[in-house]
């Protein structure tokens, strides 16, 4: 065995066994000492990590023939594969929105003339949110309904409310208020409000002898009647009772028809008003016309109320003239590019020459006839 001549040599020597040995926290890792026996660095274009040889005893050694560090045969293990790129999914097409083909009927006339100019994003979006107004009149039609009879209901009352200063919501809490004290109070509550109402309702506008009247209301006297003339009452409502039902049962069946009528005539106009493009925008002026119409005795179709109507409107007269000046110049350029191509020059006819006197006799004749021919 040839002597060691370096001290990594020397070390390497010394302890073989203990190369492989993982370092303990308390051992500092050896370092090179000398700066010859750094390994020589690699180019940069070979791969950064190769697995070291073995030897026949299983440890690895290096290019040299010498014992690998244990940082190196670390980092070849450790090496890291060279991650294949990732496939990114390029973006899904979305299906393109099917343009919308009428206008909203809630657009004036004269605006519903642009609809087909917009882009079909555009279109799609205000059909999308007509849709949204009308689902959300749908859900509110019941709120809208009850609204409406509470405020019917209210109208006639509401002299006495603005009276009091109050409003109907306040009027409403108070008599509800009322009604409760009075179904569920206790007996001086209930003596104490009958009271107040007497002297506000009472008292306070007819005086003390309302008092009389509600004490005698009170003790169960009723004014007395002549029993001769109860008698000829209920005489009289037994004669007349089959005249009574029979006025009721034709006034039944008239208003059975007349509903009947109304309904017909409802739902005539509305399906006219459907089909027509400006029924919605002449709505009004067509129910003017015919109320006109009726009350002078003349009777009048719905075409021809539409079309009165269209002409009363003033937005919808407008979109219909520019609809009528734009058919009048697209006919006119049709009928001057029919004309410019029906006026084509005559090409290739022979010149006309200079008129030629009667020939004399049969041989100047003959000779004219030849050179006709000839030409």
């Amino acid at each position: 065995m040839s002597e060691p001549t370096t001290i990594r040599e020397a070390l390497e020597a010394a302890i073989p066994e203990d190369n492989d040995r993982p370092l303990s926290p308390s051992e500092p890792a050896s370092e090179p000492v000398s700066a010859a026996a750094e390994p020589e660095s690699e180019p940069a274009n070979e791969p950064a990590t190769e697995a070291p040889e073995k030897s026949e005893d299983g440890k690895p050694r290096d290019e040299k023939g010498k014992f690998a560090k244990k940082a190196e045969t670390d980092a070849a293990k450790a090496a890291p594969v060279a991650a294949k790129p990732a496939i990114v999914p390029g973006p899904k097409s979305e299906p393109k929105s099917q343009p919308v083909e009428k206008p909203p009927v809630s657009w004036r006339p004269d605006v519903r003339e642009h609809w087909a100019s917009l882009p079909p994003d555009v279109r799609a979006e205000v059909a999308r949110r007509e849709a949204e107004v009308q689902r959300t009149l749908q859900d509110t039609a019941e709120a809208r309904k009850f609204t409406e009879q509470l405020q019917s209901v209210i109208r006639p009352y509401e002299a006495f409310i603005k009276a009091e200063n109050s409003n109907p919501v306040a009027a409403i809490d108070n008599l509800m208020a009322t009604a409760a004290r009075l179904r569920t109070g206790t007996a001086p509550e209930l003596a104490q409000l009958v009271a107040g109402m007497v002297k506000q309702f009472g008292v306070g506008r007819f005086g003390n002898s309302f008092i009389e009247q509600l004490d005698s209301a009170l003790a169960g006297e009723v004014p007395k009647s002549d029993p001769q003339q109860a008698q000829v009452q209920q005489l009289l409502q037994q004669q007349l009772a089959p005249v009574q039902q029979f006025m009721s049962q034709f006034q039944q069946a008239q208003l059975a028809q007349q509903q009947q009528v109304q309904q017909a005539a409802m739902k005539e106009v509305n399906d006219f008003i459907a089909k027509a493009e400006f029924g919605d925008d002449v709505r009004e002026e067509m129910a003017d016309i015919m109320e006109l119409s009726q009350r002078r005795g003349r009777e009048i179709t719905l075409q021809d109320a539409y079309k009165q109507a269209c002409l009363v409107n003033p937005r919808v007269r407008a979109a219909l003239e520019a609809r009528a000046k734009s058919r009048s110049a697209q006919q006119l350029q049709g009928a001057a590019q029919k004309a410019k191509a029906a006026a084509v020059s005559v090409s290739g006819a022979p010149a006309l020459s200079a008129p030629v006197n009667p020939p004399a006799d049969i041989r100047s004749a003959i000779e004219a006839a030849l050179a006709s021919h000839e030409r």
